[in-house]
């Protein structure tokens, strides 16, 4: 039997949200991606205050309800920390497996599930996205990382969405039980793995950091936001157009990406 595979997405709350519609899109084409996977045999939980509305409806999406009150936004995003914690104690209730989080605006590469169990080894605590895009969805451009006038760096450095950890109920270390829970920091996990005695792999797939979507955490209220605002004009003057060829790596067409943008993201600005 194939080791389970969760996608865990924390989820902003209604009214936490800026502009809920658009929180609503972007989940739809992240689902839309995720949905197309090579390996059809994952499932989806996602915690939030509100249960958002798209279609079709998955019977491999779970929405697990917070039940706590809803707050504002803040810089060290605990409301999304605690959702990740839900969905960790859901997964560990479950049997474990392996869980990569996601922000509800990500896309991901259509062979993630299929790598992942095959190139992580059974003794290891995990792997994770070193290749990948940054991918400004107004401006319709991508630029492939690393770049040495954007970011010089694997997309781990940048992108949290890169991360597929295994956990393992029975564990009596809290390092294999959750590697989440103790690995904290995206951008040194195989290093800090390492230091720690585990294994973490590097996966054959590419990830899409998606930019100047107005709603991603790291770019409104994280500690580096400015700097990661003005990406989106770097990536404008140096990226490619996000071609049909490029966005079906992801599970998406260039129709999709417009359609939200029409609808939702023309004409609005950065904070």
């Amino acid at each position: 039997m194939a080791e389970p595979f969760t996608f865990g997405i924390p989820l902003i709350a209604r009214d936490a949200a800026s502009n809920w519609p658009l929180v609503e899109a972007l989940l739809s084409l992240t689902i839309r991606s995720v949905a197309a996977q090579t390996d059809p045999s994952f499932r989806v939980v996602i915690a939030g205050h509100d249960r958002p509305a798209f279609a079709p409806i998955d019977p491999r999406i779970t929405f697990i309800a917070a039940d706590w009150p809803a707050e504002s936004v803040r810089a060290d995003n605990l409301d999304s920390g605690r959702k990740k914690h839900l969905i960790s104690q859901h997964i560990l209730a479950e049997g474990g497996g392996l869980l990569m989080f996601l922000d509800s605006d990500d896309w991901i590469d259509r062979r993630l599930v299929e790598a992942a169990r095959t190139m992580i080894p059974s003794e290891a605590l995990g792997g994770y996205i070193a290749d990948g895009f940054i991918s400004d969805i107004r401006a319709n451009r991508a630029v492939r990382l690393p770049d040495k006038h954007i970011f010089d760096g694997d997309f781990q450095r940048l992108c949290g969405s890169s991360i597929v950890a295994r956990l393992v109920p029975k564990a009596p270390d809290a390092l294999r039980r959750n590697p989440h829970a103790v690995l904290h920091e995206h951008y040194r996990w195989p290093e800090t793995a390492q230091e720690r005695g585990g294994e973490a792999v590097p996966l054959p797939v590419n990830g899409a950091y998606v930019i100047n979507s107005s709603v991603n955490h790291s770019e409104v209220h994280g500690p580096f936001s400015s700097w990661r605002r003005s990406l989106s004009s770097a990536v404008g003057e140096a990226g490619f157009p996000m071609s049909d060829e490029f966005l079906s790596e992801f599970g998406l067409r260039a129709q999709d990406v417009a359609q939200t943008v029409g609808r939702h993201l023309r004409g609005l600005q950065m904070g």
